[in-house]
């Protein structure tokens, strides 16, 4: 690579084979000559490369021994530091030894700054004069010239399309060729070209095919060319474009081949361009101009100037030259061009404006900018109404001139609007308002234009505005809003603007169907922007100060009259926080004047508090007339029966409130509501509990006698098994105070059978009557067998009817799987209890005694629980759990004679009489004396029951007869029917 210093002088190298070198010593192909500015590094790495030459094939076939018939290879190369390397190789049939043949290499490096006239430089290169020999004792260093040397001869004066059509290639060939070489410049695409000439004279047509071909290329692009005029195969070197090669080269079915630029000129065959695509602006000014040299320079001076400081990759499109020849054609006075592509002209000389300094330099471009305004606005005053493009075009020549045509450019939108508007082009209109926000200096200028004078303010300014207010979404109305007023004060000096920002609002929460966290989303913008207004001065804060106050009120009356209390939800309370501005709704309450409004505003103001307020008061109805109190009551209701929670218990009382001075609540209404809305009987209970801690629901003397008749009407009409479950009374009821509680097992008993209902209000007098009657029912069946046994032959037994035994009303476990408990009928219980000795402790164990021997085999006994007999007769109300141990699960078919004769003499129940056996247990149930006094060592044993298990607690327990027995969760309880002391 060529060192860093910047030379001014032209360098040269010398290249063959010889015996030695520069770079080695001895005999072979190596650099025998240099300038003293080359740096050998740059020798060895960019030139040696270029140093070759392939005889071509035709000849070196033929034994051609004569030097001029072969062609040379004039070769050029642009460096990245603006060097042109220029070279040329030529063949020899002898080298030194006169035994072989080589070839010669002479190469000028020519430096950046030569030459003056730089957009012609191709012409020298291409004329210049090579060294064809060198002797190396002449010294290896040769001199630096100031000037490139050229050749004696004068070229050939052939016009372009003289030489061209001798070459064959005609106006499609050349534009597809110009086309290729552009192309191949800007990309990695290579031009491969064979000539139908003798190849003796190939390396010297291409030269004058070059000529043309530089001609024809702008000049940016005529310091990228690099070529070579002749080469035996398409080989691709760096910096080389176009190569000039033998036409048996180009093969058809050569891979290397098939995507490159391929001009067979020889073969008549063009490849890998599209020939359809050639009908292009700057390819044909080129061909009309082609022998024409000085217009075509005319149009590359036009467009070295439009270029000027624009980017590299714009400089050396290909479009760009079809734009510019467009747009120079245009200004040299091609009208009917400019008509057609005006719009493409306009905005790329546009671009070429931008530059800074671009309008003094490129005064052609403002000349037709200036031009074209002046015609366009003439069309205005006939009614034209511009295209979008049009306008466009001259608010972006505005952004580049400002103020030289600013007031003539917003005359000419407020024409341009006019016409528009009077043809009823809507889409228009807005475009050119589109046009106009897309430029802020614009923008300002043309509103205030039109805000100042009223006539252009009610006919342009205010359609506007009302049509760009609906597209902007209600969370931005306000903000857009104020934007407008505080950039055109004026505006609010027009009532106009008011009833724009009105009518606006309104449409708007109308799709909101005046909700109220859309209502109060406006509200806290306009309090905003009224304290805003409040800290600063002048025109503009006093404007949006009573704006804001109008618009507060506005939005305040519009909701009122279309809100629909009964669709009002907890969430659009909660979110309606300007409802606890006192002052600010005194203020514009009082301004309604409609009393629908006056009665929504009460209801609404009342409601809000009801649900912001923890514990809410009756005062909140007092402002409400009967009937709004009714219909804030069914509000409230509707919304409490949603997502019903614990914390909303005191927000309750408010619905349900009756009479006229609210004091009553309606207790049975308030439990209905409960029952019906809770998904959770959970919920139902929870009340309760609370309710003793509210004056509402309780007197110094206990429970109010109305809530206490609504729970006992509840517990009976809608939840009667409540009060059975232990788990109720576990969670809830039992944590309930005594009034409630009282009440609570009041409601239990009434559910409860009514006998049990007999039995425990009657007391002991109750009890007594109840045995006495029981055993004159048994004695009077006993007589009755007797005699039907004597007066009957068959000796048939005479069925004595028994009194169904209802259990306790207590609470009922709910059953969990693989407990099975039989019916009472088929399974009893009765208790052993130990007596303690030296050896063992006191023990207490159950009996259970089945009739199934399946439902035996099935019984579990995991979890038991007992309810204890207390004195009184009544059972306690929590449960006892128990544990214990099976010692015993035969489960047999039946019993041994001998048991059972034994088991029923000391139970009191005959061998084979049903009606003893149904007497004693039904004694034994009512009487619960019986059992305990009971002291025999024999166990008891029932005839029909024939299986048992026997599980013995871990512990003493004190066991009465007619206590309540559970096994596992089961819903029904076994009655204890006898204890036996062993």
């Amino acid at each position: 690579m060529a060192d860093q210093t910047p030379r001014t002088s032209i360098q040269q190298q010398l290249y063959t084979r010889e015996r030695r070198g520069i770079f080695r010593s001895t005999e072979g192909y190596d650099t025998i000559a240099i300038s003293s500015g080359l740096d050998p590094s740059f020798v060895k790495k960019v030139l040696h490369p270029l140093c070759a030459y392939d005889a071509p094939a035709e000849l070196v076939a033929s034994g051609q021994k004569d030097n001029s018939a072969y062609p040379d290879a004039v070769h050029l190369i642009h460096l990245e530091q603006g060097e042109v390397v220029l070279g040329r190789s030529v063949y020899r049939s002898a080298d030194f030894t006169g035994l072989r043949s080589a070839f010669f290499s002479h190469h000028y490096v020519i430096p950046a700054s030569y030459g003056a006239q730089s957009n012609q430089d191709y012409l020298s290169w291409l004329s210049a004069s090579f060294r064809e020999d060198y002797l190396i004792e002449q010294g290896t260093e040769i001199e630096q010239l100031s000037r490139l040397p050229q050749v004696s001869e004068r070229r050939s004066e052939l016009s372009s399309h003289k030489l061209l059509s001798e070459l064959g290639i005609g106006e499609r060939q050349f534009k597809a060729l110009l086309h290729a070489v552009m192309t191949s410049l800007g990309g990695k695409k290579k031009v491969y070209i064979s000539l139908d000439v003798p190849i003796n004279k190939l390396s010297n047509r291409a030269k004058d095919l070059l000529v043309v071909l530089y001609s024809c290329l702008p000049y940016a692009l005529r310091k990228m060319l690099g070529f070579v005029t002749y080469s035996k195969e398409p080989i691709s070197r760096k910096g080389i474009h176009l190569s000039f090669v033998e036409s048996s080269s180009l093969r058809t079915l050569d891979r290397e081949m098939e995507k490159e630029f391929i001009f067979d000129l020889a073969n008549d065959r063009i490849l890998n361009v599209d020939m359809d695509g050639l009908d292009q602006p700057f390819l044909d000014f080129v061909w009309t101009n082609i022998d024409r040299k000085e217009e075509i320079e005319n149009f590359f001076q036009f467009a070295s100037t439009m270029l000027e400081g624009m980017e590299a990759e714009r400089v050396q499109a290909a479009s760009t030259y079809h734009e510019l020849s467009v747009m120079y054609r245009s200004l040299e006075g091609d009208g009917a061009l400019f008509e057609k592509h005006q719009v493409s002209i306009l905005r790329g000389a546009l671009q070429y404006l931008s530059i800074p300094g671009a309008i003094d330099a490129k005064v052609q471009l403002n000349d037709l900018f200036l031009a074209h305004f002046d015609h366009e606005y003439d069309k205005l005053s006939k009614g034209a109404i511009p295209s979008k493009d049009t306008v466009l075009i001259f608010r972006d020549y505005y952004g580049i001139v400002g103020k030289m045509i600013e007031h003539k450019l917003v005359a000419f939108l407020v024409h341009a609007i006019s016409n528009a508007s009077r043809g009823n082009d809507q889409e228009a209109v807005a475009t050119y308002y589109e046009t106009v926000e897309g430029n802020a200096p614009l923008r300002k200028t043309f509103f205030n234009k039109i805000v100042a004078e009223g006539r252009l303010a009610q006919s342009l300014f205010f359609p506007y505005l009302s049509q760009k207010l609906k597209s902007i979404p209600l969370k931005d109305m306000i903000q857009s809003i104020v934007e407008f007023g505080n950039a055109y004060p004026k505006l609010y000096e027009y009532e106009q603007f008011y009833t724009i920002a009105r009518e606006s609002l309104s449409l708007k929460l109308t799709k909101e169907r005046y909700s109220l966290g859309a209502s109060n989303m406006i509200f806290e913008q306009l309090f905003v922007l009224e304290a805003d207004s409040k800290l600063g001065s002048g025109k503009a804060n006093s404007g949006v100060s009573e704006l804001g106050e109008e618009l507060q009120y506005w939005v305040y009356q519009l909701m009122l009259n279309e809100l629909d209390p009964e669709k009002l939800t907890r969430d659009g309370l909660k979110k309606a926080t300007f409802l606890s501005d006192n002052k600010r709704l005194l203020k514009w309450n009082k301004r309604l004047n409609g009393s629908n409004q006056s009665s929504v505003a009460r209801m609404l103001e009342a409601l809000y508090y009801w649900f912001q307020q923890k514990e809410p008061k009756e005062s909140l109805l007092d402002s409400l007339t009967p009937q709004e109190v009714s219909r804030v009551q069914g509000v409230g209701r509707n919304l409490l029966a949603t997502d019903l929670t614990e914390t909303d218990f005191p927000k309750l009382i408010l619905a349900f409130l009756r009479s006229p001075e609210l004091e009553v609540v309606d207790y049975n209404g308030l439990l209905q509501f409960l029952h019906n809305k809770c998904v959770e009987k959970e919920t139902i209970y929870r009340f309760f509990l609370w309710s003793e801690t509210n004056a509402h629901f309780m007197r110094p003397r206990g429970i109010v006698p109305a809530y206490k008749a609504a729970i006992m009407t509840y517990f009976i009409s809608y939840d009667p098994a409540a009060l059975k479950k232990r788990a109720n009374w576990k969670q809830f009821f039992n944590e309930s105070g005594d009034k409630l509680q009282a009440i609570l097992k009041e409601a239990q008993l009434e559910l409860s059978s009514p006998l049990v209902r007999l039995l425990r209000k009657g007391g002991k007098g109750s009890k007594i009557i109840f045995i006495a009657v029981l055993g004159c029912i048994m004695l009077f069946s006993g007589i009755m067998l007797t005699l039907s046994e004597e007066g009957n032959s068959n000796k048939e037994n005479v069925e004595v009817p028994t009194i169904p035994i209802e259990p306790s009303p207590t609470i009922t476990p709910t059953p969990s799987d693989g407990t099975v408990v039989g019916e009472e009928q088929d399974t009893i219980v009765y208790v052993e209890q130990k007596e303690a000795t030296n050896e063992q402790k006191a023990q207490t164990s159950l009996v259970f005694m089945f009739k199934s021997a399946e439902v035996c085999k099935q019984f579990k006994t995991e979890k038991l629980s007992v309810q204890l007999e207390k004195g009184d007769g009544s059972v306690e109300s929590q449960l006892t759990p128990m544990t214990g141990t099976v010692i015993d699960s035969s489960c047999r078919t039946s019993l041994d004679d001998t048991a059972n004769e034994e088991t029923a003499t000391e139970s009191g129940v005959g061998p084979s009489g049903t009606a003893e056996s149904t007497e004693t247990s039904v004694a034994n149930s009512a009487t619960p004396t019986s059992s305990e006094t009971n002291t025999d060592s024999k166990k008891p044993h029932f005839e029909q029951y024939t299986s048992q298990v026997v599980v013995e607690l871990t512990e003493q327990i004190d066991i009465a007869v007619n206590s309540l027995i559970w096994v596992g969760d089961a819903t029904t309880s076994l009655k204890v029917q006898s204890k036996i002391d062993l």
